[in-house]
């Protein structure tokens, strides 16, 4: 039981050191281009067009302009000559109140090239105004200024409150309108739309990475499987390392008996999938040294790749797209399952080893049964003389 268990923790944990390449790498790559901002303004701009603007490009633009304004942009991007990056998160107050000081802008004149919505042209701005008069708000910037007002007299009056909670009261009291009723209906579903939406982008570009990572390597699962079924010696270096690496971002390790030879300490399992304990490294060289996985940089690269690997491959490439924190809780349940295991074969180990008595033969009872036998017939023949 405990060998298959060891081929499980092996092979959980070579996915598992893949799987955390992957999950870095497909992170930096969607944060570098800024893929969760673009699905957010693309969300927005949908939301834009149920409020009442139906072209795309102006939608976009108003989009691009809230997502972009100093209150919500990433700051500046190393590339793209000093460009604001998109914003990431935007509550449904900040996009209410945003759309109110945009269209307030073209109406008091701040529009110059020192105004904060100078990227957004004054034909959208234009378009916005007339989507919120449709919406019955007529005066932009006095109903602005009517929110903070309410604003600030909530937060004296009622300073338990959230400041989300005095934002939309806030709305409600002096912004009452088809405009905020409309938002206030569709932004949460429209946010749980670019949710989904960027959930199944990062999905297809995590796949991706992970065929490159596996094809690179070559990494057959079928293949280390089988390798760790036959190998003592790797399975439980592999093992061993990865309880050292698991009990090490658990904390302090808890006493307890010695391994013996072939049983790696247990330690019980974290309670937060932290894997930043884990070492690489030494999986890396471990794998290689096998032949398990063959780096691109070699000669024997293209010598090492053949058509019996595919199977192998192609399922690596599914089960490393699952996610490092998928994979390291799968670790840690089984981690946890072996250190219950090895505990039980510790003890039995040792009841085999231990001189027990032999236990008398059936039929025959006790010297301490028999003294009691003897008292309760004294007691009913009434001998109490023999009985003493």
């Amino acid at each position: 039981m405990l060998k298959t268990l060891d081929i499980l923790i092996g092979t959980t944990t070579v996915v598992l050191v893949f799987s955390m390449a992957v999950t870095v790498i497909t992170g930096a790559l969607t944060t570098m281009i800024g893929r969760r901002g673009m699905h957010l303004k693309a969300g927005l701009a949908d939301l834009l067009q149920q409020l009442g603007i139906p072209e795309r490009e102006v939608s976009e633009a108003i989009a691009h302009a809230v997502l972009t304004h100093p209150l919500l942009s990433e700051g500046k991007a190393w590339w793209g000559w000093g460009k604001a990056r998109l914003g990431t998160v935007v509550s449904r107050e900040e996009f209410t109140k945003m759309l109110l000081d945009a269209a307030a802008s073209t109406s008091s004149g701040a529009s110059g090239p020192n105004s904060l919505w100078s990227g957004l042209k004054d034909d959208a701005k234009q378009k916005l105004a007339e989507m919120l008069r449709a919406n019955g708000v007529s005066e932009p910037e006095a109903t602005l200024k009517n929110v903070r007002a309410m604003a600030l007299q909530l937060e004296a009056s009622n300073p338990e409150l959230a400041t989300d909670v005095r934002q939309s009261l806030a709305l409600i009291h002096e912004a009452g309108s088809d405009y905020v009723a409309r938002v206030n209906s569709w932004f949460d579903q429209t946010m749980d739309r670019v949710s989904q939406r960027f959930t199944k982008y990062t999905h297809y570009v995590t796949l991706g990475i992970a065929a490159v990572v596996a094809l690179a390597v070559q990494l057959d699962v079928i293949a280390v499987v089988d390798r760790l079924s036959v190998d003592d010696v790797l399975r439980n270096k592999i093992a061993e390392t990865a309880m050292a690496d698991e009990a090490q971002s658990s904390g302090p390790p808890v006493p307890g008996h010695p391994p013996d030879a072939g049983t790696a300490q247990s330690q019980p399992a974290p309670k937060s999938a932290d894997t930043s304990q884990f070492n690489l490294n030494d999986y890396y060289n471990q794998l290689s040294g096998a032949g398990l996985v063959t780096l691109p940089f070699g000669y024997n690269w293209a010598e090492e790749m053949s058509w019996r690997k595919v199977p192998g491959m192609v399922l690596a490439i599914l089960l490393i797209s699952l996610g490092a924190p998928f994979w390291y809780n799968i670790l840690k349940d089984l981690l946890g399952l072996r250190a219950s295991l090895a505990k039980k074969d510790d003890v039995q180990r040792l009841i085999r080893q231990t001189t027990q008595e032999a236990p008398p033969p059936s039929g025959t009872l006790s010297p301490e049964k028999l003294a009691t036998a003897s008292l309760l017939l004294a007691g009913e023949r009434g001998d109490l003389n023999a009985v003493g």
